[in-house]
């Protein structure tokens, strides 16, 4: 069941990850590659997560992998948010804080 959530969570991830604003970011600070490389290890995570649930009531080391990978996937849900965040928030000065330098200097 725990790994239900955690594979809804990776797609989740992966849906940020594929997002316009995450890729445009990521072509701007120079980092697409290492953005296309980890979807795809995410993309092999899923398919791991989609057996897990079975074998981790047998398997100790499986468990504590799937505990890992909970606290991976939490880490890297932050990381894209401050990412996309920082993505936004340079949009919104460069679209927008130009312009009210315009207007401040336009009124001197």
């Amino acid at each position: 069941m725990a790994e239900s959530v955690l594979f809804s969570v990776a797609e989740s991830l992966l849906g940020k990850l594929a997002s316009r604003a995450v890729e445009e970011a990521s072509l701007a600070y120079g980092v697409y590659d290492d953005l296309d490389q980890i979807k795809q290890t995410l993309s092999l995570i899923k398919a791991v997560l989609l057996d897990a649930d079975q074998k981790q009531h047998h398997n100790n080391e499986l468990r504590e992998w799937l505990r890992q990978i909970k606290h991976v996937l939490n880490d890297a849900e932050n990381i894209v948010a401050d990412f996309e965040c920082k993505a936004l928030r340079k949009h919104v000065v460069n679209t927008y804080g130009g312009f009210s330098r315009k207007v401040r200097h336009f009124f001197r």
